[in-house]
């Protein structure tokens, strides 16, 4: 599923990248404790004021706890919700209300639905950006950049090897896990031969993991993101798409 808060991030705006207007606004610094379905509650009831609300976006994991997007109809609401509710306290903490950098999926789809293809494209390269920003920050930090409480009692891989598997840096040959056994190199060929710049699958069955090669890391991107999670085999089972390790 596509996230949505993903390339919707709050700062300066470039208005003429888009031929949409930017109708959602981005607030931080919220209450991390408060449960979604509330803090969605409260913000309508505050920010409805300015406008039609299409959408409330929060999420509850660690990453994106303490922020939320709100959609309006209108640009207009934007623009005042900005600049009377940047600081407004909400659960004693004071809010960061900012205009979203990019329009929202619900924006693009009401106003310009035959761009949102290419919309949905822009996110994911930036998005595969950030990631390989952050897997190259941490490779310079080193392994300890990486632990967490739970991993500093186990051995301490280096290199490499020290980054998560969702931080790696894109590269165009992604690494397939979680292949069941009744999957075979044809049927990962079927699955990534759909998208361009498709070369090959090479499938380690030992192991229950394969490699599928493509002609250079975009091509790679749109394949990640378009089977990661999938299911596969007679059981269904999930596959795991990350990039291989170089």
């Amino acid at each position: 599923m596509v996230d949505k808060m993903e390339g919707v991030i709050g700062g300066v705006v470039n208005s003429a990248d888009y031929s949409v207007p930017i109708e959602t606004v981005y607030v931080s610094n919220l209450e991390e404790r408060v449960k979604i379905e509330e803090l969605k509650a409260a913000l309508h009831a505050v920010f409805d004021h300015y406008g039609t609300i299409l959408d409330i976006i929060a999420k509850i994991s660690l990453k994106r706890k303490g922020q939320a997007f709100i959609v309006f109809d209108q640009q207009r609401s934007v623009l005042d919700a900005v600049e009377q509710m940047d600081g407004f306290e909400m659960y004693g903490k004071a809010m960061r209300v900012l205009i979203a950098k990019t329009p929202s999926d619900e924006t693009v789809k009401r106003k310009a639905p035959g761009e949102f293809d290419e919309h949905k494209k822009r996110r994911t390269i930036s998005k595969a950006q950030k990631e390989a920003a952050l897997a190259k920050e941490l490779q310079a930090k080193g392994p300890d950049s990486t632990a967490t409480t739970a991993t500093r009692a186990r051995p301490v891989k280096t290199g490499a090897a020290a980054i998560p598997d969702e931080y790696v840096r894109p590269n165009k040959v992604l690494f397939l896990q979680n292949i069941p056994a009744d999957v075979d190199a044809d049927t990962l060929t079927a699955i990534f031969e759909r998208f361009e710049g498709f070369k090959e699958v090479r499938l380690v069955k030992i192991r229950n993991v394969a490699f599928a090669e493509f002609e250079d890391e975009q091509f790679a991107i749109t394949a990640k993101e378009n089977t990661a999670g999938m299911a596969i085999g007679e059981e269904g089972k999930s596959m795991k798409v990350t990039y291989q390790r170089q």
